[in-house]
């Protein structure tokens, strides 16, 4: 492996455990302040909740006291290709126990199946 695939190797690995942080049990939420043209509240998506644009904005309804905001750490196109790239599987937030979880699966790319003039 070069240097430069090792680099992205770890580059990509760092990506990952940076985005298991994430509050994506906010996904469908709504913004507590950040409306559209029309007046109405956002709803927050999967970059929505790593994009750092956010961070610190509130969390409508969570019933939660404390951890009610977005705290990403993504620039926007980071969070956007980090999405086109994965997908999130599986989320567990905290239990009572501490212990929250988050699983990627790595899209694959489709590979053109069609037939090339067969008669």
């Amino acid at each position: 492996m070069s240097n430069k695939q090792q680099i992205q190797k770890l580059r990509d690995n760092a990506e990952l455990a940076m985005a298991a942080y994430g509050y994506f049990h906010f996904i469908g939420k709504k913004f507590k302040d950040k409306k559209d043209e029309q007046g109405n509240l956002l709803t927050i998506t999967h970059t929505g909740i790593l994009d750092l644009t956010y961070k610190g904005c509130k969390v409508k309804d969570t019933g939660l006291i404390f951890d009610d905001e977005l705290k990403g750490d993504f620039a926007p196109l980071q969070a956007q290709r980090f999405f086109s790239r994965y997908d999130l599987l599986i989320h567990q937030p905290n239990t009572e126990s501490g212990f929250s979880a988050t699983l990627f699966g790595e899209k694959r790319k489709q590979k053109n199946t069609e037939s090339k003039g067969v008669i």
